[in-house]
């Protein structure tokens, strides 16, 4: 038999021989809770019983809706890593690197002030005399700073535990801080500034 909630209309299937002998039976709808009563369709009408037992009715039936369309192939996603697996095999681009685009610091003040680091690697340290990056600044921590760039473009830098802390817009940082290009950061006497740009002014062909 379809059972139907007369607060909301929802219909249910429910097997009619569960009733047994009762006459009513309480229903609890499962879309909206509302209490009902339903004679028992087998028997004559009869006065109802007091309290009967509250049943638990199944999940309304599912609407006869469309099947939704298939997923769409990532023709562009693919089409995208093939030209990354195409320029590592170049040479013109580093595993673990975002693709199209090129990440530099420029020395703006220290020793190695105007001078350009192209960084290379996912992970960049900037040290005193050992990393990736060498300030030979004497105010810079032999591992002063972690320069991060992730695969999704953004760089971020974090303080190595330095004696004299790393800067970001004048403040000493404690924690991982996202850079932006353009954007200065100071290690000691040392000041830096990020340089991002695409290089998809340079195709490969």
């Amino acid at each position: 038999m379809i059972v139907v909630c007369p607060a909301c209309q929802a219909r249910f299937q429910y097997d009619d021989s569960r009733f047994g002998t009762v006459r009513v039976k309480r229903f609890k709808c499962p879309k909206c809770s509302h209490v009902f009563e339903v004679m028992n369709p087998t028997l004559a009408p009869a006065p109802l019983m007091p309290e009967p037992p509250l049943v638990t009715v199944p999940a309304p039936m599912p609407p006869n809706e469309p099947t939704p369309p298939a997923p769409i192939p990532a023709a562009q996603t693919t089409a995208r890593r093939d030209r990354e697996a195409m320029l590592v095999a170049a040479g013109l681009q580093v595993p673990g690197m975002p693709p199209g685009l090129k990440f530099s610091l420029a020395f703006l003040s220290g020793p190695q002030a105007s001078t350009v680091k192209v960084i290379e690697n996912p992970q960049t340290v900037i040290g005193r005399e050992e990393g990736d990056v060498v300030t030979l600044d004497p105010e810079t921590s032999r591992r002063h700073a972690l320069l991060e760039i992730h695969r999704d473009g953004t760089v971020w830098i974090s303080d190595q535990q330095s004696t004299n802390g790393t800067l970001v817009n004048g403040e000493r940082i404690t924690g991982a801080v996202q850079l932006f290009s353009q954007q200065e950061f100071t290690c000691g006497n040392s000041t830096f500034m990020l340089l991002v740009r695409s290089t998809d002014e340079f195709p490969l062909h």
